[in-house]
């Protein structure tokens, strides 16, 4: 034999032993199934509005959605509301799932697939249940792969509980691992503009009072001591800047995260229409946390109350940097002095 066909004939043997390798680890293309092209959940679009829970498992950690008055609340979280926009998404996504193409049905090599079950930490199982208690849909997702299919298409490995058989299909699931990835995580957004006046209270009982010279002028330090020198305007509107888009870390009921006795931290920040917003903070958990309470005269009574019903039943883990805007003291604000 010549040389050069025996290496035509070792070349076309390394390719098809390829790809009977990679057809028998579940990867290469099953026979032609009937169910490709086809939606995963073909009756789920049309159950959506009946959906009153939903439940994600994945590995150690369980996150169960309710519906409550028609919006989505975090059981775990004590019925906290969840981020509507992003449930109602996800909702959306399987109801569009279609399958593309038939994977393994070898159980050794789901876990390739992140499809070994979500007691491992790889897949997330997720449960759709009605009004009536009966479950809607049930899947195993595991891996995504970004624009796996072209034109910007992702496509994800699936496999329904109970069935061997596994799948790509078409569509992208976002699954926050976190319970706190699913929360409604805004707390407050007034922008420091609309601050009139700050007021803080140190755990000791230490009050920095910081108000405008007039509206919309400089922040300034209510009656400051003589001759004391401050830092720019810069440092001393920053603790106003504190409910400015305001994102909690994590939740619990008032009943479940206390307000202290003592040892707490007050900012009052008074707005130049007349609403009054208290945050108390306090340590827990080695974190930061607040407590919120609103008063409002005038037109702003309806939006005090409003804040009060959405937010005084809760304590809420805040960012570090929040915190510490909470806890400014005069020392803070002092300019150094000339040569240090």
């Amino acid at each position: 034999m010549h040389k050069r066909s025996f290496l035509v004939l070792l070349a076309c043997t390394i390719i098809v032993v390829a790809a009977a390798g990679w057809s028998l680890a579940g990867f290469g293309r099953p026979a032609q199934s009937t169910l490709e092209g086809r939606r995963a959940f073909p009756q789920l679009a049309a159950a959506l509005p009946n959906l009153a829970w939903i439940r994600l498992t994945h590995g150690k950690t369980t996150t169960d959605f309710s519906q409550i008055d028609g919006r989505w609340a975090v059981v775990e979280k004590g019925n906290y509301p969840a981020a509507q926009a992003q449930v109602r998404k996800l909702l959306l996504a399987l109801s569009d799932l279609t399958l593309v193409e038939p994977k393994t049905e070898r159980a050794d090599r789901y876990a390739r697939l992140g499809l070994d079950g979500p007691s491992h930490g790889k897949s997330t199982q997720v449960t759709l249940q009605d009004r009536s208690g009966q479950t809607v849909a049930e899947l195993l997702i595991g891996k995504t792969r970004f624009d796996w299919l072209g034109g910007g298409n992702d496509g994800v490995y699936v496999r329904k509980p109970g069935d061997k058989r596994s799948w790509l299909a078409s569509g992208s699931l976002d699954l926050p691992a976190d319970v706190s990835g699913w929360l409604n995580r805004k707390i407050l957004d007034i922008p420091a503009t609309q601050i009139e006046q700050v007021a803080l209270t140190a755990a000791d009982g230490t009050a920095l009072v910081l108000k405008r010279d007039k509206p919309g002028g400089d922040f300034a330090v209510a009656d400051p001591p003589a001759d004391a020198k401050f830092k720019d305007q810069t440092a001393l509107a920053e603790p106003a800047t504190a409910l400015s888009g305001l994102d909690l870390q994590d939740v619990s009921p008032r009943t479940g995260a206390p307000v202290p006795a003592s040892g707490v931290t007050k900012g009052v920040f008074t707005t130049t229409d007349g609403l009054t917003v208290t945050l108390t903070l306090f340590a827990r958990d080695k974190g930061d946390w607040i407590a919120v309470a609103a008063e409002g005269h005038g037109k702003e009574a309806a939006k005090a109350k409003a804040l009060d019903k959405r937010l005084a039943a809760w304590s809420f883990a805040i960012p570090t940097d929040r915190a510490q805007l909470l806890r400014t003291r005069l020392a803070d604000l002092l300019a150094p002095p000339k040569g240090s």
